[in-house]
């Protein structure tokens, strides 16, 4: 009987702790699952970080967007009409954000308004994104629309006459190719050719404007 009794107690010693080992693993579970979470989140980070290192402009655009990066609006300016806009005595209105030309008041007589050699970058970037308000591959008008592509190299040969920035030179003289060949295509032609124009034109605007506001001019 002292026996039966012994065992008895040896096997409600192990029973109890088993229980005890039970306990101590679903203690241990949650935490377990938030490390991994923490891990988890912590790689999705990193991954993101490395995609965003990983989007590196190409050349020219690398170089024209640190030279309007490096170029600063002149002082003197006052608070202009349109939101975070800056407005200065000869006419010219710039978005603050962006650095481009938004607006120019013209003069009493129709005069077209002088600017300052220190403003000509921003007028650059804003007809840039005059430029590029363009309507897209899918709703170009087809056949002889040269109504479509002359303005854009009109104000490509705008920005030329004020450009002294070499990268830039080349970009436009390149894209100007694109749209001064286009009436001498056939329709077919002509689409593949306007979708590489508007492209070009779309990567300019989104390294103008940055967080993709849409400016014009």
């Amino acid at each position: 009987m002292k026996k039966h009794g012994m065992m008895l107690g040896v096997s409600a010693i192990f029973l109890l702790s088993g229980c005890g080992s039970t306990e101590e693993q679903e203690t241990k579970s949650p935490q377990s699952e938030v490390q991994e979470t923490q891990t988890s989140s912590e790689e999705v980070t990193a991954a993101d970080d490395e995609s965003e290192e990983d989007v590196i402009l190409e050349s020219p655009y690398k170089e024209i967007k640190q030279h309007f990066d490096q170029w600063e609006l002149p002082e003197g300016g006052e608070e202009g009409e349109f939101v975070n806009s800056v407005t200065y005595e000869n006419g010219y209105t710039f978005d603050k954000d962006t650095k481009a030309m938004i607006a120019r008041s013209w003069g009493k007589n129709g005069e077209e308004p002088q600017a300052t050699e220190a403003q000509e970058v921003g007028i650059i970037m804003g007809r840039l994104l005059d430029a590029a308000e363009i309507p897209s591959p899918e709703n170009r008008k087809k056949g002889n629309a040269s109504s479509q592509t002359e303005p854009i190299v009109q104000r490509l040969e705008e920005v030329k006459e004020l450009n002294d920035f070499e990268p830039l030179e080349e970009w436009i003289l390149e894209t100007e190719e694109i749209f001064k060949a286009y009436d001498d295509l056939e329709d077919e032609e002509k689409a593949v050719v306007y979708t590489k124009g508007y492209e070009e034109l779309q990567k300019m605007a989104d390294l103008i404007s940055k967080d993709g506001k849409e400016q014009g001019s």
